[in-house]
This record gives C-alpha cells, sequence and structure tokens, in this order.
C-alpha cells in the first residue's frame, strides 16, 4: 500500500537512548526485519481523508483495504477510487519494506539530528534511474518502526509522511499517518487510519495481481 507518527511509541515505551555510535545502516534494517519477523500476512481496513487542491479544493472520504504478504506484497483496494487518489493508492501499495529495500536502494545513515535522541535517519538512493530521486526515513531505534518518511522526486514532488505506530508483542505496525503529496497537478493533505489487523491469514496472491 499508500506508504506513512510516534506518539503511540512514546506511551508505550521508555524514553529512546542515543543512537549507538556502531549502528550502522545494515544492522538497522536487520533490527527493523526482526521486528515485524513473525508477520507473514495482514488485512487491515483502512479510512482516508483527504483534502486535494487542484484548481479548486476537493475533500474526499476514501475507504480502503490493505493487504500485505511477506516478504513486500501489498496491494490497496479502495472501495471507490476517484481518479485523484490513483497516486494515494500507488504509494500505499509500492513502498516496500527493509527486508526487500537493499535488492531497491543504497542506503546509508544520514548524521542524527541533534534534537532528536533514538531516531535515525536512513537515506535511500535507488540504484536505478527513475522518477524518485532519494528518500528518507526516519526509524525509531526503540521499536525499530518508521516514524516520518520523505520522498523527492526528480521533477519535484514530494511525499512527506508522519507516522505513529501500533505496538504488539511481536510486531509494529502504522496506526495513523499524516501525509502531504505535493506534486506538479496537485497537491494533498491526507490522515489515514488503520483498524484492527488480521495478522498471518491466508491471501491468495492474484489479490496483488489484480487491482481494481
Amino acid at each position: 500500500m499508500i506508504a506513512a507518527i510516534a506518539a503511540a511509541a512514546a506511551l508505550s515505551h521508555p524514553a529512546a537512548q542515543s543512537l549507538p555510535a556502531d549502528l550502522h545502516a545494515r544492522k538497522l534494517l536487520q533490527q527493523m526485519v526482526a521486528a515485524n519477523a513473525g508477520v507473514k500476512s495482514y488485512i487491515v481496513r483502512c479510512h482516508l481523508e483527504a483534502a486535494v487542491r487542484v484548481y479548486v479544493h476537493v475533500h474526499l472520504g476514501l475507504d480502503a483495504t490493505y493487504y500485505f504478504k511477506q516478504p513486500d506484497k501489498a496491494q490497496v483496494r479502495f472501495d471507490s477510487v476517484p481518479e485523484l487518489a490513483k497516486d494515494f493508492k500507488d504509494f500505499y501499495a509500492s513502498a516496500g519494506t527493509p527486508a526487500t529495500w537493499p535488492q531497491t536502494y543504497l542506503i546509508t545513515l544520514d548524521p542524527p539530528k541533534p534534537d532528536q535522541p533514538g531516531m535515525a535517519l536512513l537515506h535511500l538512493t535507488p540504484k536505478q534511474r527513475g522518477s524518485l530521486a532519494y528518500a528518507v526515513l526516519e526509524v525509531d531505534t526503540q521499536t525499530f518502526g518508521v516514524v516520518r518518511q520523505q520522498w523527492f522526486y526528480t521533477d519535484g514532488s514530494t511525499i512527506d509522511v508522519e507516522q505513529q505506530n501500533e505496538l504488539g508483542p511481536s510486531y509494529v505496525l502504522p496506526k495513523h499517518q499524516v501525509a502531504d503529496f505535493s506534486f506538479p497537478h496537485y497537491k494533498a493533505h491526507v490522515i489515514a487510519d488503520f483498524g484492527d489487523y488480521q495478522l498471518n491469514v491466508p491471501i491468495d496472491d492474484s489479490v496483488f495481481t489484480n487491482s481494481k
């Protein structure tokens, strides 16, 4: 699905410690993968409220079902899909996962922000030239969940997502996202809320190949 928010983690965990100097990008990715290693698949309902500015302001209320299956199969099925929602759909279904990012991106750690101890900044640069220039993902080093995503495109488009996560005994999954999409043809402010996760349920592969 649309990738993507640290309040839930702050309520459930003690204050994060400073990022260890020897915590390199590869190790951080391994810890992110381990945080959700028990999640083989899930289905979750989600609701999006989008304020879109094209020539006029348009409000969209969208309901959808999000499907995920390891390692990175994802599909968003909106109950109804206005044309303006296509970019949201593509983003949430194609952001990938820490397990497969190394296949697509060169991954490094940016210097941490002095005012945000316990947060690591993953810098993702595509291995092949395309529409994406690079992305920066902010990761909570206590929960190993992504709490902010910033995607920068070669045409000047940007996607900025702040994320709160649901913390279970063996998973860290999105619960609430506030996203700003800035494209040449329109801008949108999107709030996404995720319902109850159905974990490790069977999902036929056809779900990921046949989109509405």
